[in-house]
């Protein structure tokens, strides 16, 4: 059961942004709907996020059943349409099918021989090997656009342990999706996983995060879901996953870290180049005990310092100078004159990939 007062919240929100704000923050279905239910005409952009969104709920459960097939073990579905159908009309894209086997490499063998072959992605093969990534080479079924990602383990910031995967398997229980044998993260854990999701990517970079964790994350629960995230070692980016959604769905007390590091937070705008530096060394503090937020402060300012893994040092030095003569550019206009898509390495978790 979601948050109290949470979808009401969120038109609240909906009301203040203009439709591309609305897509900027990962919303547009939602935002369609809201138009739709209103009588008003649904703008061109939320309209494709619309139909993106049902495409998707269709696709998944013939995608799934070739996924369970093709590979027997125990396998756990996170996000995907089990987060959707917490939206009302099931008014949520997501833009892959996240899967975590009970043996990674074994489900990535079973699956590519049973027709799924390797997706064009834009960082070499080889990244998900040599740096030890969260996930294998995302997978695709011929004809239909949505990848399948073969978890080795929970995404999870980078300098906090994250959960065992048999401890996720113990408490899994049914997707009821129609897939016999699939299974989904129990509630409590599962909104936790999303919050986790957030700030390993770029922490707090879209309300639709917020509105995926309070989706889950219902009053009642509360002091459990705070017990559980102090048990992972995820207390303090808990508190302030609840602080910020609470805050911008719910009418609570602006979070102190906002004006710290999240300034853009406050117009839903979209952060600035040195707002997203600013973000990535100090965000650490709001997620982690201070002497893991000093290391992480650290590491994140030695990795502004060199290329990404699948970058060359040309590129490093364009992309820096770009930086550097446009502090204040938009996000969006600083990875346009650097000719870089979605993917990145930014953020607390630095972790290459803000997949829907």
């Amino acid at each position: 059961m979601a948050a109290t007062g949470l979808w009401e919240g969120v038109d609240r929100l909906l009301e203040r942004l203009d439709p591309k704000r609305i897509d900027d923050h990962g919303l547009g279905a939602l935002g369609a709907r809201r138009f739709r239910v209103s009588g008003e005409p649904v703008p061109n952009g939320l309209a494709w996020e619309e139909r993106a969104a049902r495409t998707a709920a269709l696709v998944a459960p013939t995608l799934l059943a070739r996924v369970r097939d093709a590979y027997e073990g125990p396998l756990l579905l996170i996000k995907g349409p089990t987060l959707a159908r917490r939206y009302p009309d099931g008014a949520r894209r997501f833009g892959d099918l996240d899967l975590l086997p009970a043996d990674p490499e074994a489900a990535q063998a079973s699956l590519l021989a049973a027709g799924f072959r390797l997706r064009k992605t834009d960082v070499p093969v080889q990244f998900y090997d040599l740096h030890d990534h969260h996930h294998l080479h995302p997978l695709e079924w011929p004809g239909l656009g949505l990848p399948v990602e073969v978890h080795r383990r929970v995404m999870w910031p980078r300098g906090l342990r994250p959960p065992t995967n048999a401890e996720l398997f113990e408490a899994a229980v049914p997707a009821g999706i129609g897939v016999e044998g699939l299974l989904v993260p129990d509630p409590r854990h599962h909104a936790l996983l999303l919050a986790a999701h957030s700030w390993s990517e770029e922490p707090l970079r879209k309300v639709r995060d917020l509105v995926d964790v309070l989706a889950f994350a219902d009053d009642e629960t509360r002091d459990e879901l705070a017990r559980l995230a102090r048990s992972w070692g995820f207390e303090r980016a808990w508190s302030s996953t609840l602080a910020a959604a609470d805050w911008l769905l719910r009418d609570a007390p602006e979070p102190r870290f906002v004006r710290v590091w999240a300034r853009y937070l406050r117009s839903l705008r979209e952060p600035t180049v040195a707002e997203m530096h600013v973000r990535a060394w100090l965000s650490p503090f709001s997620m982690a005990p201070p002497a893991a937020a000093v290391r992480l402060l650290t590491t994140a300012v030695l990795r502004d310092l060199k290329p990404l893994p699948y970058e060359s040092w040309p590129a490093k030095l364009r992309r820096t100078a770009q930086a550097v003569l446009h502090p204040v550019s938009p996000r969006s206009l600083h990875d346009r004159r650097v000719g870089r898509g979605r993917r990145t390495m930014t953020g607390a978790g630095g972790t290459g990939s803000t997949s829907e």
